[in-house]
């Protein structure tokens, strides 16, 4: 059976694994990467005999395949355009735009996409004829819950990202959960805490005021009934598949219906083009390094590619760079500039001492996968949340691309290479990687105790609040050991900082 194949056996459950089911997915409408991880879902669907459709914009290139066909609609993107506007994000990240304002633009253009989506008509009426039975939603394009609750089929989530929302449910102890975004790990103090707290009220604030009332106004401005809150609808995913793993993410709550599928894509390495080959063959004891930020940013700034290239022309390794644009003025003789690669082949290579990367995840699970040490210098996204965990776990080591100087690169890239801690945590961080029939069996007995797992273990429709119960930051804040009148107060008895009606509890939390 093919190595992503127990992950995908989640997906089956939602339909029903009695018969083939046909499942439409909606990526999002830019960054190739998460498109990459639904073609191999489909793939996997493809081999049991299911169907796929790709909801797609006119103009997106995709490879033609017998594994998925395509629902093609006029969008506000093609491929190019699509392409184009991604990498002028990056050039005003790199020219000291805040990265939130570049990512809220990239937000307003995936609202007024499904805008143009849930108003198409003729759209809809195909979609809903082909009488789909579960749609599939990366949570980075958040029209899927509009179009599936449009459609009034079954869906579950995807996410290609490391982002467990709040609003699924599941407890989230600020004391040793890190929010997303805020570069923190399971172990903070009084003041990370603190942050950790400011972070988490920006994040829910943003969700509950800025994002999810975009796609509730496209629903009212559409007519779509019956009525659904946005948070409604995110919370009703039958099932929430997430690709992270406990090797990589830090220790949490979670709930039934949430299933950690990271690693899905890694595979053994295939034999290398003969070009490649003797490259690194010629590196000989000394082996070479693999610099890679990723299909999604094509070109880094002067300044960063400059202090790329002469760090690297420091080291005694040969170094295969996947690069684009123009030459950096002090590009080593030992540097090898391609514009495409075959990543997880050199990763595999025994070979290779190091990897400098972005942070993305896909390249981490790969790195993982392979054992490989990585530097990363995250660019925006998930992409520091990442790293920050690849540090914490003793992998890898985190650079801040806006702060970062040449030497420190370059003693980071030594460090890794030559610090056997770096190579030692890997076996013991990565079960599934020497024993895949046992992650295929723990799936498998999620399927038979939860043929519907929408039906059965969600919580219920509850919005998560505050519960600072496991840490002292509102004692930072306020003490107040006693009542207004003096008596001294009951254990238990509105001992936080907050109103107890505001202290909403996981749904069937008794005390």
């Amino acid at each position: 059976m093919k190595p992503y194949a127990p992950a995908f056996i989640l997906l089956w459950s939602a339909v029903g694994i009695a018969r083939a089911a046909k499942i439409v997915v909606v990526p999002p409408i830019m960054f190739e990467s998460h498109l990459y991880i639904f073609k191999t879902v489909a793939s996997a669907l493809h081999d049991q005999g299911h169907q796929t459709v790709f909801l797609l914009s006119e103009g997106r290139e995709i490879p033609p395949s017998n594994h998925y066909r395509l629902q093609r609609y006029p969008g506000i993107f093609n491929s190019s355009t699509s392409d184009d506007f991604l990498q002028s994000k990056m050039r005003s990240i790199f020219s000291g735009r805040l990265t939130a304002l570049e990512l809220f633009d990239i937000l307003d253009h995936y609202s007024k996409n499904c805008d143009m989506i849930v108003g198409n008509r003729n759209l809809m009426r195909a979609l809903k004829q082909e009488k789909f039975d579960l749609l599939l939603v990366d949570p980075n394009e958040m029209c899927g819950f509009v179009i599936a609750h449009l459609l009034g089929v079954k869906y579950a989530v995807f996410s290609t990202g490391l982002w467990y929302p709040a609003e699924v449910g599941a407890p989230a102890p600020l004391s040793y959960v890190p929010e997303f975004n805020s570069l923190l790990t399971d172990h903070m103090n009084l003041f990370e805490r603190i942050k950790n707290t400011v972070v988490y009220l920006i994040s829910r604030f943003g969700v509950s005021f800025l994002v999810l009332p975009k796609y509730e106004r496209i629903m009212q401005k559409h007519k779509v009934l019956p009525e659904r809150s946005m948070y409604d609808l995110v919370h009703g995913s039958s099932l929430w598949m997430l690709c992270t793993d406990v090797a990589l993410e830090f220790p949490r709550p979670t709930l039934p219906n949430v299933v950690y599928v990271g690693g899905i894509l890694t595979k053994p390495a295939s034999p290398l083009p003969e070009d490649l080959q003797a490259w690194v063959n010629g590196a000989h004891e000394n082996g070479f390094v693999l610099v890679s930020f990723g299909a999604g940013v094509k070109y880094l700034s002067e300044d960063i590619a400059n202090k790329l290239a002469h760090a690297l022309a420091r080291l005694p390794q040969r170094v295969i760079w996947r690069f684009s644009g123009n030459k950096p003025r002090n590009l080593g003789n030992n540097t090898k500039l391609i514009e495409w690669l075959p990543q997880n082949d050199l990763l595999g290579h025994s070979n290779i001492k190091a990897f400098l990367s972005h942070g993305g995840l896909n390249s981490i699970f790969e790195t993982m996968y392979h054992g490989v040490p990585v530097v990363g210098i995250p660019l925006f996204g998930d992409h520091y949340d990442t790293m920050t965990r690849v540090q914490a776990k003793g992998m890898g080591i985190l650079l801040n691309w806006k702060t970062m100087t040449e030497s420190e690169l370059y003693e980071a890239l030594v460090k890794v290479i030559n610090d056997p801690r770096t190579h030692s945590c890997w076996p013991l961080l990565l079960p599934w990687t020497a024993n895949g029939s046992l992650f295929l069996q723990t799936h498998l007995l999620f399927v038979e105790l939860h043929h519907k797992p929408g039906e059965k273990i969600q919580v219920k429709n509850n919005p998560m609040g505050i519960n600072p119960r496991s840490f002292p930051v509102c004692l930072s804040l306020s003490e107040r050991p006693h009542k207004a009148d003096g008596a001294v107060k009951k254990p238990g008895e509105n001992d936080l900082c907050f109103p107890e009606e505001l202290l909403i509890q996981p749904s069937g939390w008794k005390q």
